[in-house]
């Protein structure tokens, strides 16, 4: 099912609303513009998962068949950051809801967001990729005889930070949510795709959210998702993820809402990699924050 939210910069109010299969109810509240904190975070090392052995190599292992191993080269311990949720949404000795968040291919993640989530009750673990994996970084070229296969790398580090957040005592093992930015949006796929690496791991995301996302992977995914994308974005067509979405969704997948935003902000600036006014604005907020509470990713004490 495909929900499609299309809205205005908030300064302008709001454009028209396009629904398709799912219904949705919208409101654009006047929120007090947030202040980012110097919160740097605790850094942490996210222990890298072991690659599971797919299926088919299960069944020629079986058969005695010799088949190469699995090139671990590139497999690696990954670096992160942890922002616990502000103390004042915090109830002492209750575990509480987070987000693993999925930086853009040059190592960057909002920092406003962090703050938002922070203050909505949410712990937010950011990892990077980037550092585990400096080679697969698509903002760096690459060749025939060097290919890149970085956004499968990334999605199976959200998958090591997933099973390493579900066994802290302080977190809600039922209520992590995966928030990718950019590049990190398209990775972040990887972690809820109902037929890649995901199946073989006990742990579930129990949402997505990406944000200007780079739509380049499937979308028959095992949780609901949402897709923050701006108009005319040309790092991060969100023509790409209609077109998936046209192609992937069916009546019997998890729900995707779409939502495409407008920027007053000139076309040449969104082609570069620095964030928009339009992603922090307060409707962008609303929304993203509405969708993680629908799905118990919020402050409230929860046994979901």
């Amino acid at each position: 099912m495909i929900r499609l939210l299309i809205l205005g910069n908030c300064r302008f109010g709001f454009a028209t609303m396009v629904r398709f299969a799912c219904t949705a109810a919208f409101f654009c509240f006047a929120l007090t513009p947030y202040i980012v904190k110097a919160d740097t975070g605790q850094k942490v090392v996210v222990p890298a998962l072991s690659y599971p052995v797919s299926g088919l190599r299960q069944r020629l292992l079986a058969e005695g068949k010799a088949i190469p191993a699995v090139d671990d080269t590139l497999q690696a311990d990954i670096p992160a950051r942890f922002f616990a949720p502000s103390p004042s949404t915090r109830s002492p000795d209750t575990p509480y809801a987070a987000v693993v968040a999925l930086p853009d291919c040059d190592d960057a993640f909002p920092q406003k967001w962090i703050t938002i989530l922070q203050d909505a009750g949410i712990g937010v673990l950011v990892i990077s990729p980037y550092q585990a994996h400096p080679s697969q970084s698509y903002c760096t070229g690459g060749s025939l005889d060097k290919p890149k296969h970085g956004v499968t790398y990334w999605g199976f580090d959200a998958l090591s930070a997933l099973s390493y957040l579900a066994h802290k005592p302080e977190i809600d093992p039922k209520r992590i949510a995966i928030f990718g930015y950019g590049y990190g949006a398209a990775a972040a796929q990887f972690a809820i795709y109902r037929h890649g690496h995901a199946k073989r791991i006990p742990e579930r995301y129990r949402a997505l959210v990406g944000l200007r996302p780079q739509c380049m992977s499937e979308m028959d995914n095992f949780v609901p998702s949402l897709l923050v994308a701006v108009r005319h974005d040309r790092f991060n067509p969100p023509e790409w993820c209609q077109w998936r979405m046209d192609r992937d969704i069916g009546p019997n997948t998890e729900t995707v809402a779409f939502q495409l935003v407008d920027s007053s902000e000139m076309p040449e600036k969104q082609a570069t990699r620095k964030t928009l006014m339009v992603e922090e604005s307060p409707p962008v907020v609303t929304t993203i924050l509405n969708f993680l509470s629908e799905h118990a990713i919020d402050g409230k004490n929860s046994k979901n």
